[in-house]
């Protein structure tokens, strides 16, 4: 007669317990992490977009003159010149410093705006745009000669 001896297991032991429970820490962990990363990327993506709308609305407000010399009740390209200002947008504060340079021949204006702000961990970040004004009057601009 042979003798058998009990050499199946009939449950899971602890150390493979302790290892299944080890590897779902780490994977839950990760997921954290990359989801707080997704978080960041996403808010410094909007605060980009936001700058960018911003520097845009400066540009076009100094681009609108009706006029060539200054002229009392209305916006003249002789009055576009380098300024600040400061706006927030949702809870992000931005600062908005355009520089105006004039140039004779031919005449037009250059403007460059930066815009910028620091992002939520303090990291300060900026944005340029850089556009430039044909100093020709609006009444007409767009006639054919």
């Amino acid at each position: 007669m042979k003798k058998h001896t009990l050499t199946t297991q009939t449950g899971i032991g602890l150390i493979e317990t302790l290892l299944i429970v080890l590897f779902v820490s780490i994977a839950v962990v990760s997921l954290l992490n990359f989801q707080h990363y997704l978080s960041y990327s996403t808010n410094n993506n909007q605060q980009q977009f936001d700058a960018n709308i911003l520097a845009i609305n400066e540009i076009e407000t100094l681009r609108d003159f009706q006029v060539l010399p200054v002229t009392a009740g209305y916006t003249a390209y002789a009055s576009i010149a380098s300024g600040s200002t400061n706006s927030t947008v949702g809870n992000t504060a931005y600062s908005i410093v355009w520089t105006v340079t004039t140039n004779a021949s031919p005449s037009y204006k250059t403007i460059d705006v930066t815009v910028s702000w620091t992002d939520r961990y303090n990291n300060s970040r900026s944005v340029r745009l850089t556009s430039q004004v044909a100093g020709v009057d609006p009444s007409t601009s767009a006639a054919i000669k």
